[in-house]
């Protein structure tokens, strides 16, 4: 860890946490960045207008080199901003003068500078085998240096830039070399996966850019009985009430409400910390959250039009953080996903208490956090996800370990319980879909139809993965996803499309004559009206709520990019 005061210290990684073993040569300068050398005998730190190099068994700073030295009289101080120690010996480093240089560390003296950016460069990172970098700036715009040889054939080899990339809006703060991707996080809030197309040997997954605004996980959560919606805030919870009408129109139409949305609450955590998890209880008289240290749960008294939040005593004294929280179909109880791969029971008291139940518990001993729940609604079946990707389904009538979805090898981005089958519904980051029956342990007709069959290449190469399952209670074979994207309700009563039909073909079959319209119906109705979409659910069977998050709600809350000059104005 390098520390504001200069110094560098080790920290020895410990089960549980880490243990501070020893201090290396303190200098004075701010340490803004370092890097290990890959056989961990050296660590490079940089500082403004130097870096130096430190021998780790001595401690000493064997190394000082001035990055400005080469420049007369340099008005401004140079601050190193990211830095990486290669295995041959070499130093890379980025500055604010929007410079990527090369050192030769042992001789102190410069190997190759190139000037990337007019403004400052902020991340770099090298992939594994030491011959392709990655470069954020200040400007918005990611670069790609490329070890190559001066001639075709030859041995000696230069760093040449080869791709830049202006995916960003803002300074892209952090960056990641994988072997097949350009990886960057930037101040607008996006990630970005731009794919290494040479490197990919068929168009796929992989192949596609990938542009992530939102988290993955549940940032709001839907009480249906009473029509609330509780939004999760990075340090409070708002608690609304939905607006409704009484009346009817086409397809297309918005229709006037009778009475408005209301927001009923606002629930602020105490202290720095961001809430990681939040829910409310169907009923709408139960709320909780989880920071990385506190978990907090609150009873909701509604009187008239005023509503009020009491904080239940004397909570079970966990093991914190929660990963997930999940309430029981009934409110009865609330499911508590905890870090060491645990799900604890909870059952919730009148007027305002709760007592442990249990703690489930996997029967492998998995210590990776539970990260995903879904119970059933008859309160039988509890479904929990670990960070293994393991699938466990508890019986919660006795407390006992059911089974294990047989694994796959990518994470479960979403998944649902049916409430009149108790078929499990598990969505993939790869965005495939299986149904898993859970009283005969094993996957049903349907979903092995659609593994043979294949669902259509369109369906697949989709950048954003399934984030919430739900039921139409009125017709068990509809099944409704969503993504940031894309609203879809799955017909298992349909055929599944091939790669020749349209996958989104609703406009078009609205156009069709009644005949032909049924001998192109498929299973997948899609719409892309919302967008970007953070939540959906059915309130009830002739109602969904649907929450979208206007990018430009918070990219006008961004400070203003770096200011180009363009050319004419």
């Amino acid at each position: 860890i390098g520390c504001e005061d200069g110094s560098v210290k080790i920290f020895q990684v410990v089960p549980g946490g880490i243990q501070f073993e020893r201090n290396l040569d303190r200098r004075k300068g701010r340490v803004l960045c370092l890097s290990w050398h890959p056989s961990d005998t050296h660590i490079v730190a940089g500082s403004i207008d130097f870096f130096r190099v430190i021998d780790v068994t001595s401690g000493q700073t064997v190394q000082r080199i001035m990055v400005n030295h080469h420049v007369e009289k340099a008005k401004h101080e140079c601050v190193v901003w990211a830095i990486a120690l290669l295995s041959r010996g070499t130093v890379v480093s980025a500055d604010s003068f929007g410079r990527v240089q090369f050192w030769d560390w042992e001789q102190g003296t410069l190997a190759e500078s190139h000037t990337v950016s007019t403004s400052a460069a902020l991340s770099l990172a090298v992939s594994e085998k030491e011959d392709s970098i990655v470069v954020g700036t200040s400007t918005g715009a990611t670069y790609q240096l490329q070890l190559l040889p001066v001639k075709l054939g030859g041995l000696e080899k230069r760093w040449v830039r080869t791709k830049p990339f202006q995916y960003h809006s803002h300074d892209v703060r952090a960056v990641a070399h994988s072997p097949t991707a350009l990886i960057s996080g930037g101040l607008d809030a996006q990630l970005v996966i731009r794919p290494l197309m040479e490197k990919i040997q068929k168009k796929g997954y992989d192949a596609a850019l990938r542009k992530f605004t939102f988290p993955h996980r549940r940032l709001v959560s839907c009480a249906r009985k009473a029509q609330l919606l509780l939004f999760q805030f990075s340090q409070h919870l708002e608690l609304w009430r939905l607006g409704s009408t009484e009346e009817t129109g086409k397809d297309g139409e918005v229709l006037p409400l009778c009475r408005m949305p209301e927001h009923l609450v606002q629930l602020k955590s105490k202290g720095p910390e961001h809430i990681y998890c939040s829910c409310v209880s169907p009923c709408g008289t139960w709320v909780g959250y989880s920071t990385a240290s506190r978990f907090q749960l609150y009873r909701v008294h509604c009187d008239g039009d005023g509503v009020s939040l009491r904080k239940v005593p004397k909570t079970p004294k966990l093991l914190p953080p929660a990963y997930q929280l999940q309430f029981s179909a009934d409110s009865s109880s609330l499911f508590v996903a905890s870090a060491r791969g645990s799900v604890h029971v909870l059952q919730l008291l009148e007027p305002g208490g709760c007592k442990h139940l249990h703690t489930l518990r996997p029967p492998s001993g998995c210590s990776e956090a539970v990260y995903l729940l879904a119970p059933s609604a008859d309160g039988h079946w509890l479904a929990a996800v670990s960070g293994d990707w393991a699938i466990h389904i508890y019986n919660l009538k006795c407390f006992k370990h059911h089974c294990v979805v047989p694994t796959y090898d990518c994470a479960v981005s979403a998944l649902a319980i049916h409430p009149s089958t108790n078929n499990l519904v598990i969505a993939y980051s790869d965005q495939q879909l299986f149904e898993f029956s859970i009283p005969e342990k094993q996957y049903t007709g349907w979903s092995r139809a659609v593994q043979s069959r294949g669902l259509h290449r369109a369906w697949l190469e989709r950048d954003s993965p399934i984030t919430h399952i739900t039921f139409n209670p009125k017709n068990p074979a509809h099944i409704l996803l969503h993504d940031t994207y894309l609203l879809c309700v799955l017909d298992k009563s349909l055929p599944l499309p091939d790669d020749s039909t349209l996958l989104m073909n609703q406009s078009t079959l609205k156009q069709l004559p009644e005949t032909a319209r049924k001998r192109q119906l498929h299973a997948f109705k899609i719409c892309k009206k919302f967008q970007p979409l953070l939540f959906m659910d059915l309130l009830d069977e002739n109602c969904l709520v649907v929450v979208e998050r206007p990018i430009m709600d918070f990219k006008t809350q961004l400070p203003l990019p770096v200011q180009q000059k363009k050319f004419g104005t």
